[in-house]
């Protein structure tokens, strides 16, 4: 009897402890395992919770909690891809340290720009770059919050950089971004303007300065003699031709600079072209006694192009020829064509460039050495800026050749197909 009734008590505490079991311990087990599942960032195959209505409110809220979960995760990740692709656009380079100067972000800008491979998350600073600039920098914007201006030069480029702290929302500084720019082209551009205000200031000085001083002495000698005024007039003739032309092709620099240069595109015969050319310079040539030769093939194409400024460019190359050929020397017309180009020369027997001038003679009021420049010979300094410009207008560009003591050759290099509105074109000069 006794028996009978210890086992009747197993089987209730059995049956008791399976009821408490099924009732509370597995559901939370159940519950424990969604929320491992959940934690790591995976979706369990159903949120059905063994356990009456109370487990399965428990499973539907699971369940709400892992879908607001996977959403939020998606719009972490699109938020990450959007920066990091706005990140990667960006023509600047761009670097976020933490306090601790280790690297939370670097883009793809930053990276070619220090040449480095690519950078791990929470690499060293000074693993990667040393640059005293730099580290100033960082370190002024994480002491004083910023904002910090620097330059820096790297690799002959020059850049700006901008450094200013970041900051968590309790406003405390946590590190420090970096944005670069790549100002070289502004610096040549400034430099240029600074080079142009000072060659201009020069050349208008002497002329100037000359008509000033015979002024005065026409004032205070008032009885100068017929010859003696002669020559001053024919000095001060001379110079203030010299301000007309300076000022002539400012102008046309000027306008050919501009937004707008309006091109008047038209079919050109080359071998009427070069006629009319030699028709214009025919009496100058015939005083200095030179040698004209035209090379136009009579199958030559016609081109594309602004037939004024086209003239304008030969013209500056024909009186630079004219000024340096000497007294019976030569000069040449030629017309060609090259590949997908037609290339228009003229070229003189005269004394030459030397060789480190020659990059530079496009340049505006360039002078290569004193013999070329002598006060006799001497232009306005504009004359082959304009060439340059005119053929990139274009869609071309221009060459030159020299030698000294055998003479110079200037190539103005048009496209067959011709593109004047391509400002993407790469010219050689």
């Amino acid at each position: 009897m006794i028996w009978l009734l210890l086992c009747a008590i197993v089987a209730a505490t059995i049956a008791l402890a399976f009821i408490v079991w099924r009732k509370w311990i597995a559901p939370w087990r159940q519950v424990e395992e969604l929320v491992v599942h959940i934690g790591q960032g995976e979706r369990p195959s159903t949120f059905l919770i063994d356990g009456g209505a109370q487990a399965e409110r428990v499973g539907l809220r699971l369940e709400k909690v892992s879908e607001d979960l996977q959403q939020l995760k998606k719009q972490i990740a699109k938020r990450e891809s959007g920066m990091q692709t706005i990140f990667s656009a960006m023509h600047e380079a761009l670097l976020v340290v933490d306090s601790n100067r280790q690297v939370i972000l670097a883009n793809e800008t930053f990276q070619k720009l220090f040449a480095l491979p690519e950078i791990s998350d929470g690499t060293p600073l000074l693993e990667i770059v040393r640059d005293a600039t730099l580290d100033r920098a960082i370190d002024d914007a994480l002491d004083r919050g910023g904002p910090v201006r620097a330059e820096l030069t790297l690799d002959g480029l020059q850049i700006e950089l901008d450094a200013v702290a970041t900051r968590n929302n309790a406003g405390q500084i946590t590190g420090a971004l970096v944005l670069f720019h790549d100002i070289t082209e502004i610096k040549k551009v400034d430099q240029v303007r600074r080079d142009f205000v000072a060659n201009i200031s020069h050349e208008l000085r002497t002329p100037l300065s000359i008509l000033r001083g015979y002024i005065e002495t026409l004032l205070d000698s008032p009885e100068v003699s017929r010859e003696e005024l002669s020559r001053i007039l024919g000095v001060m003739e001379r110079h203030s031709k010299r301000l007309d032309s300076l000022a002539e092709d400012l102008l046309t620099l000027a306008q050919l600079e501009s937004a707008n240069p309006n091109l008047q595109l038209d079919d050109v015969d080359l071998s009427s072209f070069f006629e009319e050319l030699i028709r214009d310079w025919e009496k100058k040539l015939a005083n200095k006694q030179l040698k004209v030769i035209v090379d136009v093939p009579p199958d030559l194409p016609m081109i594309r192009a602004d037939r004024v400024r086209l003239q304008e460019a030969l013209h500056n190359l024909i009186d630079n020829a004219l000024k340096y050929a000497g007294a019976e020397g030569e000069i040449r017309l030629t017309a060609r064509r090259r590949d997908e180009e037609t290339v228009l020369s003229v070229g003189d027997n005269g004394i030459g460039i030397n060789k480190e001038d020659l990059p530079r003679i496009f340049e505006r009021f360039y002078r290569a050495d004193k013999a070329r420049t002598a006060e006799n010979i001497r232009g306005t300094g504009l004359g082959l800026a304009i060439v340059k410009h005119i053929a990139q207008l274009h869609g071309g560009h221009v060459e030159a050749e020299s030698e000294i003591g055998k003479g110079t050759t200037i190539c103005v290099v048009l496209p067959i197909a011709q593109n004047p509105n391509d400002k993407n074109r790469i010219t050689k000069l």
